[in-house]
């Protein structure tokens, strides 16, 4: 989506300034900035999410083994009666299913955050980071854009008397 967006702005950027206008973005596909956090936010949340989802299984369950049958006293058994799990066996594959699977996702978003920030970490020692996000800053705001698109006359000159305030302007 949000690849698709920066594509879109690109495309209206040169339509307005032209082909041979400077490019906003150096490669849209990639995160940067906001994106970058965003994610990597996300994949915390998903991790306790999953984490959560796991310890909460552990404590209802006391451990992830149903027993067959349970010695049930609560109402409205009369006395201490012998109550039956249907199919313990397949509840306990599906939820060591779950269980393996939540941990495998934890696990691989572990090591997503880690490469992430290893890799910002690489191109903040190699310098890369400065020159990109120096030419991120200038498109973004548009300063170098509007200056070198303006239309410069020759020998214009500018005004010596200041322009009205808004007060005289309007009586």
């Amino acid at each position: 989506m949000h690849v698709a967006y920066r594509e879109d702005r690109e495309k209206k950027h040169r339509l307005k300034y032209g082909d041979n206008c400077h490019r906003l973005y150096q490669n849209p596909g990639k995160k940067r900035g906001g994106l970058w956090w965003t994610y990597v936010l996300t994949l915390v949340f998903k991790i306790g999410v999953d984490a959560t989802f796991v310890y909460l299984l552990y404590h209802i369950y006391e451990g992830y083994d149903f027993p067959s049958l349970i010695k049930c006293e609560q109402k409205p058994c009369p006395n201490k009666v012998d109550c039956f799990i249907a199919r313990p066996t397949e509840k306990r594959i599906f939820t060591l299913f779950m269980v393996v699977t939540s941990l495998a996702c934890i696990l691989l978003s572990v090591f997503e955050i880690l490469y992430l920030v290893g890799k910002r970490c690489c191109e903040c020692a190699n310098g890369n980071n400065r020159s990109r996000q120096a030419m991120t800053d200038t498109m973004s705001s548009g300063s170098k854009l509007m200056s070198s698109n303006t239309l410069k006359l020759p020998d214009a000159k500018t005004p010596d008397i200041p322009a009205p305030s808004y007060s005289v302007a309007v009586s």
